[in-house]
C-alpha cells in the first residue's frame, strides 16, 4: 500500500508526458497507463482546467489528485487511500452516536457532527487541544484517558464530566485503542446521551415491528404547507383556506388538472391536522382492478376464498388518520355505493368476516376532471359526490399563476445542483421569458421535467442554461419564437426592410433551434456557408 499510487506529469500544454505507478500491487494495467502519454490530461482524465484537486477515475478505480505546478508543466499526485478517507469521513457524519478521535497524547484530532451537536462545540475550536484543557475531569471519569493508559477497550461506561465552558454532561461512552503494527497511536470514543439512546431504541422497535409484519419497513416523510413553493396570491389564499379546513374532520375533494400538486396539498392538510401523527394512506384508485377493489379497501379473513389470508384493507390501515383517494373519478358507480355505505355508517366488514369493524377515517379525494360534468354523465353518483365534497378545493393550473414559475424554476435548479454536487447554474432572463410564455399543459410536473432535461443537457463547465438546452417542443413554441425574434430593435417601423430582417431572423432562429445551435448543420440546411451564417447571426444580434 502506498500513500501516492500514481504520478502523472504534463507539459505546458497539459499534454501527458510521463506516468509512474508507485504501488506494484495496485492492479493498474501498465500497458493502458502507457497509452495515456500524449493525451491531453483535461480530456482523457476529465479534469477541469486549472483545477488544483478533485476526484478522477482510471481503469475503474477512483483516485484523489492534487496538482502541483512547476516551470515545465504540472505534476498530478493521485491516491486511492485519500478517496477512502473521504468516504470514511462522510460515513461518520451519519452516525447517531457522537464520535471523537484523539492522538496517543490525548490531543483532539477529529469528531463527527453528532458529537458537536451533543456537546455544543465546534470541531475547529477543539482541534489540537488536549483533553484536559477541554474538560474538567479525572482519569477514572475519562474513557479516552483510560483507553490510552491501559491500551484496552472500555465498553458502555457512564461518564459525568464538566466542560471548560462550565456545562455538565452525562454520557454513555465506549472507547477503543487505535493501533498500527501493534503500537497505540490514538483512541476513538463513541458517546451517547439519553436522547441518542432513545433514537437508537426507537429504531430497534421499528425493526422489530417490521419483522413481525406490523408496519412497512420505511415510511417516507409527508409534505407540509411549508414545502409548497409559491409566490402568487391565489396560492397564498388556497393555503390559508386549506390550513383552516385541515383542523376539521370534514371530507375534502381537491380538484385540478394533472401535475398541479394535488397530493402535495392533501399530505399538507393531513400533516397540519390533529390527525398528523396518525397514518396517511394514499390510494391511486385508477390502479386498482375492479375484482380486487373490495378486498383491498375492506380487507380479507383467512379462508374467505381460495388462497386468501388475513389482511387489513385501506380503511383499517388508515384508522384514526386520513385516507387519500386519488383519481376518484375512476371508481365505478357500483364501488362508489359500497364506499358510500362505509362513509355513512363508519363501519365495514372484511370479506369473509361476520363482525363489523369501526372506522374513524377522514377522506380526502382528488380528481383531474370536473365532477359536476361526471355527475351529468352518470359516472359519479350524486350521493357519493355530496358525501366526499363537504369542502372543495380548486387548485389553479400553472398558466393562471405564472408568478410562481421563477421561484419554482430556481427551486428545481438548486435542488439538482445540490443533488449532483454541481456549481450554481443560472437561468438567463431570455430563457425565463420563454418559460413564462409557455402554457404548461402538464403544469408543475412538466416544468420540473423540463428543468431536469435542461440541467442534464447543459455542459458541465457552463454557468448558465442556453436555448439549446431546452426540449425541442418548447423551442418550437410560437411564444419562444416570438421572444427570440423580438422586433423591438426595428423601432416599430413597418418598412419592407425591417419586415424582411424579422423574417430572416425567425428562419435562422428556428433552424438553429432544430439543430440545437450547431452552426455547421444549420448552415447546410439553409444552403449557405458557415461564415455567411455566422455573419448574419452577428448582424441580427443573435450571438446570445
Amino acid at each position: 500500500m502506498a500513500i501516492i499510487d500514481l504520478i502523472i506529469k504534463t507539459d505546458m500544454n497539459s499534454q501527458i508526458v510521463e506516468v509512474r505507478c508507485l504501488d506494484k500491487d495496485s492492479g493498474f494495467n501498465s500497458t493502458e497507463l502507457g497509452q495515456l502519454i500524449g493525451q491531453r490530461a483535461e480530456y482523457i482524465l476529465n479534469i477541469k482546467p486549472n483545477a488544483e484537486g478533485g476526484i478522477i477515475e482510471i481503469q475503474g478505480q477512483f483516485l484523489k489528485f492534487q496538482r502541483v505546478a512547476d516551470e515545465n508543466g504540472d505534476t498530478l499526485y493521485l491516491s486511492r487511500d485519500a478517496v477512502l478517507m473521504e468516504f470514511l469521513e462522510q460515513t461518520t457524519r451519519y452516525y447517531a452516536e457522537g464520535v471523537q478521535i484523539y492522538d496517543r497524547n490525548g490531543c483532539f484530532l477529529h469528531a463527527n457532527p453528532a458529537s458537536e451537536e451533543l456537546e455544543r462545540y465546534s470541531i475547529d475550536e477543539f482541534r489540537g487541544k488536549h483533553l484536559l484543557d477541554l474538560y474538567e475531569l479525572k482519569e477514572e471519569k475519562s474513557t479516552v484517558l483510560t483507553v490510552l493508559r491501559t491500551q484496552r477497550p472500555v465498553i458502555n461506561r457512564c461518564d459525568r464530566f464538566k466542560m471548560a465552558t462550565g456545562k455538565t454532561l452525562t454520557t454513555i461512552n465506549t472507547g477503543y485503542p487505535l493501533t498500527i503494527d501493534g503500537n497505540v497511536y490514538g483512541a476513538v470514543v463513541f458517546e451517547s446521551d439519553l436522547a441518542v439512546l432513545k433514537q437508537i431504541m426507537k429504531r430497534s422497535m421499528n425493526l422489530e415491528a417490521y419483522v413481525e409484519g406490523q408496519q412497512p419497513a420505511h415510511k417516507e416523510p409527508l409534505y407540509n404547507f411549508e414545502d409548497i413553493i409559491h409566490r402568487s396570491d391565489c396560492m397564498k389564499d388556497l393555503i390559508h383556506f386549506a390550513k383552516k379546513v385541515s383542523l376539521t374532520d370534514s371530507s375534502i375533494v381537491i380538484c385540478g388538472p394533472t401535475g398541479v400538486g394535488k397530493e402535495l396539498i392533501a399530505q399538507s392538510i393531513h400533516s397540519f391536522s390533529p390527525r398528523g401523527h396518525k397514518p396517511f394512506i394514499d390510494v391511486n384508485c385508477s390502479a386498482i382492478p375492479s375484482n380486487l377493489f373490495e378486498s383491498m379497501f375492506f380487507g380479507t379473513e383467512k379462508g374467505a376464498f381460495t388462497g386468501s389470508m388475513e389482511k387489513q384493507g385501506f380503511f383499517e390501515m388508515a384508522n384514526g388518520g386520513t385516507l387519500f383517494l386519488d383519481e376518484i373519478n375512476s371508481i365505478s358507480p357500483e364501488m362508489q355505493a359500497k364506499l358510500l355505505r362505509v362513509l355513512q355508517e363508519r363501519r365495514f366488514q372484511r370479506i369473509g368476516a361476520n363482525n363489523y369493524l369501526q372506522c374513524n377515517v377522514r377522506i380526502i379525494a382528488a380528481t383531474n376532471e370536473d365532477l359536476e360534468v361526471l355527475i351529468q354523465q352518470q359516472k359519479i353518483r350524486k350521493d357519493f359526490y355530496y358525501r366526499i365534497s363537504t369542502i372543495k378545493i380548486d387548485v389553479p393550473p400553472l398558466y393562471e399563476r405564472k408568478s410562481d414559475i421563477p421561484i419554482l424554476v430556481q427551486h428545481f435548479i438548486d435542488r439538482l445542483c445540490k443533488q449532483y454536487n454541481r456549481q450554481k447554474l443560472v437561468v438567463p432572463e431570455y430563457i425565463m421569458d420563454i418559460l413564462l410564455q409557455f402554457e404548461w399543459p402538464g403544469n408543475i410536473r412538466e416544468l420540473e421535467h423540463v428543468i431536469e432535461y435542461a440541467f442534464n443537457h447543459a455542459a458541465e463547465d457552463v454557468e448558465a442554461l442556453e436555448c439549446r438546452d431546452l426540449p425541442d417542443y418548447l423551442m418550437s413554441y410560437k411564444g419562444a419564437r416570438h421572444r427570440l425574434t423580438d422586433s423591438s430593435q426595428f423601432n416599430g417601423e413597418d418598412s419592407f426592410g425591417s419586415r424582411l430582417m424579422l423574417e430572416e431572423k425567425t428562419i435562422i432562429c428556428e433552424t438553429l433551434s432544430k439543430h440545437k445551435g450547431n452552426i455547421s448543420q444549420s448552415a447546410k440546411t439553409l444552403g449557405m456557408s458557415r461564415q455567411n451564417l455566422q455573419y448574419r447571426i452577428r448582424k441580427l444580434g443573435l450571438n446570445q
